[in-house]
């Protein structure tokens, strides 16, 4: 990897030590980053939220609807997981958030796989130091209109992206490239496809090489 602070778009789940015999399904798609390695060679990047983490703690901006959107979202996730490995609750401080949801564009350095949905985008940002690979909360989900907040569509469109740009949260690094699939970059469907669950279910029963540092 490179000497800089890496940022991503990402979607990842928790998986416990306890939870080796937990399924890996054959129906998924690649959910891991691959930067190239500082003196040649690749890194693979990969993270899931620690069992001591859950419930994740999610603030989400009083804006455009994104309480009720991003309690959705946490509820599509918390349902795609047989063993409870993601839960999440909202907070009412954001100082106290693994997660923070707000809406308005995301920084110009930030995330490189934004979420381009017809009415509106998302992006998930999240800062990773290159030569120790450590995370240190909060992730932050940007949520920005493409048209006026009443245009017919948009509520939909914040709705399944808040979803999405809480899969790459999660773990998911990379988008699917199925537009039948949550995790598409220009997703649609307002829900978890079997491949979504399988992908997640998958990078939370899979070696991580990021860390969690508070």
């Amino acid at each position: 990897m490179t000497g800089r602070a890496v940022r991503w778009a990402l979607l990842a789940l928790v998986l416990g030590c306890g939870d080796a015999t937990a399924p890996l399904r054959a129906d998924f798609y690649q959910w891991r980053l691959f930067e190239p390695a500082t003196g040649g060679g690749i890194d693979t990047l990969a993270f899931a939220w620690p069992t001591a983490s859950q419930p994740l703690r999610i603030w989400a901006q009083d804006t455009l609807g994104l309480p009720g959107h991003t309690t959705s979202a946490i509820q599509l996730w918390e349902a795609q997981f047989l063993y409870g490995e993601f839960r999440g609750e909202l907070v009412s401080d954001s100082l106290d958030a693994d997660i923070i949801v707000v809406g308005g564009p995301a920084p110009a350095d930030g995330p490189i796989l934004p979420a381009m949905a017809r009415e509106c985008q998302g992006a998930t940002d999240i800062a990773v130091d290159a030569t120790t690979l450590i995370l240190r909360p909060p992730m932050h989900i940007y949520m920005e209109l493409r048209f006026a907040e009443d245009t017919p569509g948009v509520d939909r469109c914040l709705g399944l992206t808040t979803a999405h740009e809480l899969g790459h949260a999660l773990g998911i690094f990379q988008h699917s490239p199925d537009p039948d699939d949550l995790m598409y970059s220009d997703p649609t469907v307002t829900s978890p496809s079997a491949r979504d669950r399988n992908t997640a279910e998958r990078a939370y029963h899979s070696p991580t090489t990021i860390q969690l540092s508070r």
